[in-house]
């Protein structure tokens, strides 16, 4: 399913019309010839990824790639789509893995895919497992099955875009370049989620550790994905260096964004997942690490209780009372404008420099995904979609 969403820049939404096709033709192809495809279950992980398309995204990581080829000189758009479709679907399996590790149980309105799963295996007759109590990782023995049935599509979503990336019409160095720095960032984002969930319901770390956490799994990212593009375009050194900057600094004003939308249950992520998810988690983020350390008094006190799971006389809406009171909100939101204001820098001085339209384009990319335009636009949230399409 793919549909035009005029809510966006117009050079941007064409770039996402192209990767959804790109990927829509690697479903089919998987559909039709992956392995084990007319099998029960695997055709219906197979065909789950057509919700993927049908969710609302926008295709941040695959539009960065082709707007970094573009402004280093690709000349041949075709070529470079396959490869930010690649770099979409790896982003769409750490999703599917992060989705599991935060426990959440829907996702711009769809379940997530471990819940979605977890259905297929409800109404089977299977004898239970015997196993010691305290052995036991799951309550519920469809919940085990769906976990791991959508750690495994996370990981078909990784070798396909692995796949792309290898057979994509570039040079054989390049192309192993760009392979090697995304398994590099595999690194970098499973270490990054083992901190968040060693320092869940822990003491908070400084804003600033919280900031270089952000960078590990969603900046370093959109890194990867200036760098490929740019690679793949033989730019000079100079010029990669300047798009892994804007890239990275739109990435982490994107992320705190993302922060200050949980609090609001009209933005795409409460309308997605519910208002304060990542509140209820305490995660470590850099919003609740900024309202410790400007919080005090009873505001703090208040916050310590919280996290440490006393919350009684507290919910999630005292909690953004303080953070709002304390001005952590506010304080986020400056540093979101910070972040632009580096990224917009770093192509304003780059050297060689990029043309005017190219700068005007990635500007636009963004402004527009910290945006009201972006976070409050309408998502249907009908849940029973998830069935449908694996029924």
């Amino acid at each position: 399913m793919i549909t035009a969403q005029s809510d966006m820049p117009a050079t941007l939404d064409a770039l996402r019309l192209a990767i959804d096709e790109e990927i829509s033709r690697s479903i089919t192809h998987l559909e039709q010839q992956g392995p084990e495809h007319d099998h029960a279950l695997i055709q219906r992980v197979y065909r789950w990824m057509r919700h993927y398309l049908a969710s609302g995204g926008k295709r941040m990581h695959g539009i960065a790639v082709v707007l970094a080829y573009q402004a280093c000189g690709g000349e041949c758009n075709q070529a470079i789509i396959p490869v930010a479709a690649a770099l979409q679907l790896y982003h769409h399996h750490t999703l599917v893995h992060d989705d599991i590790y935060d426990e959440d149980s829907a996702r711009r309105g769809w379940l997530t895919s471990h819940l979605a799963f977890a259905s297929l295996f409800h109404d089977k007759r299977r004898a239970s497992r015997q196993h010691d109590v305290a052995s036991v990782l799951f309550a519920d023995e469809a919940l085990r099955r769906g976990a791991i049935t959508a750690f495994a599509y996370g990981k078909i979503c990784r070798a396909m875009a692995g796949h792309a990336m290898l057979c994509s019409d570039f040079p054989a160095e390049a192309r192993l370049d760009v392979a090697t720095s995304l398994d590099w960032h595999d690194l970098y984002d499973n270490v990054a989620q083992l901190k968040d969930v060693y320092h869940e319901g822990d003491a908070m770390p400084s804003p600033g550790v919280c900031l270089s956490n952000a960078w590990l799994k969603t900046g370093r990212l959109f890194e990867v994905c200036a760098y490929t593009g740019a690679r793949l375009a033989g730019a000079q050194p100079e010029q990669i260096a300047a798009l892994k900057t804007w890239a990275g600094q739109s990435a982490i004003a994107y992320q705190l964004q993302d922060d200050l939308e949980d609090l609001n249950i009209d933005s795409e992520k409460g309308q997605g997942r519910g208002i304060g998810t990542d509140l209820l988690h305490c995660k470590p983020t850099y919003l609740y690490a900024l309202a410790k350390t400007l919080a005090n008094g009873a505001d703090l006190a208040a916050l310590l209780r919280w996290q440490a799971g006393e919350k009684a006389g507290l919910d999630t809406a005292a909690v953004i009372t303080i953070l709002e009171r304390c001005g952590a909100v506010a304080a986020c939101q400056q540093e979101v404008d910070r972040c632009l204001e580096r990224a917009s820098t770093a192509l304003e001085q780059a050297q060689p420099g990029f043309s005017a339209q190219a700068c005007a384009a990635m500007v636009a990319f963004s402004r527009y995904f910290v945006s009201p335009t972006y976070w409050r636009r309408y998502i249907v949230s009908d849940l029973t979609r998830s069935a449908t399409l694996i029924a």
